[in-house]
């Protein structure tokens, strides 16, 4: 069975289509359509490129990696009879926490004044799964991602989506299913502070993937497809 309504993938902070290319070979999808956030500079540039994939009178399911889940979340938001569905991977809808906040605005000055290279070993440690980080189709994806797009990207990307705006009561509105799918060992997005939600969003549906970090579209592939394919019927 082939999808009926379009699906609209938008990658997170320093990624590109490159994180969502072993999903797409999972899943067999009609219409797919890639939110290339990695060009944009600001926030508006993001929701422009987001709504500009979107048609007149089209519904299309929403699925947002990371940063990708605040756009997607915001785009449900602006365009409520648009959507089909929203699925969110990685992405806490509190916003940011204070000591989120304060990494950012130090990682924001060292890479202003160029001490800082996206593809170190150390930084990419946050988001990956201790025994992935000498796997090539999960740690050599994300280096490649850094190196290639390079600190302007990361910068853009930072500062346009800091201090980030919970989403929490807005996806509560939402005329349409809403799955969050997390990792049990996500520095970034914690599982535990996600699942906390399910008072405040108790339409949605909540799926923790085991034994990953926070690239668990690249590390558990297999069993973020089979959440995204229920979803949006596949």
């Amino acid at each position: 069975m082939s999808v009926q309504n379009p699906v609209l993938f938008f990658p997170g902070t320093l990624c590109d289509e490159r994180v969502f290319l072993p999903l797409w070979r999972e899943l067999n999808i009609a219409q797919r359509r890639y939110v290339p956030l990695q060009w944009a500079a600001s926030l508006e540039e993001m929701l422009a490129l987001s709504e500009d994939r979107i048609l007149d009178n089209e519904k299309v399911h929403l699925v947002g990696y990371s940063m990708g889940g605040f756009i997607a979340a915001l785009v449900a938001q602006r365009n409520p009879a648009n959507i089909a569905s929203i699925t969110l991977i990685g992405y806490n809808p509190e916003g940011l926490s204070k000591e989120e906040i304060a990494k950012r605005k130090q990682l924001t000055t060292m890479l202003k004044q160029g001490n800082f290279k996206p593809d170190n070993d150390a930084y990419l440690s946050r988001f990956i799964h201790p025994s992935r980080l000498a796997d090539e189709n999960v740690a050599g994806v994300v280096k490649s991602m850094a190196q290639d797009l390079g600190k302007t990207t990361l910068l853009n990307h930072t500062l346009a989506t800091t201090p980030r705006e919970s989403t929490v009561k807005a996806l509560a509105k939402v005329n349409a299913p809403v799955t969050f799918i997390t990792a049990q060992h996500d520095a970034i997005a914690p599982a535990e502070a996600i699942q906390q939600l399910k008072s405040m969003l108790p339409k949605a549906s909540f799926h923790t993937v085991s034994d990953a970090g926070h690239m668990l579209v690249l590390e558990k592939t297999d069993a973020v497809a089979s959440i995204i394919a229920k979803q949006i019927g596949v």
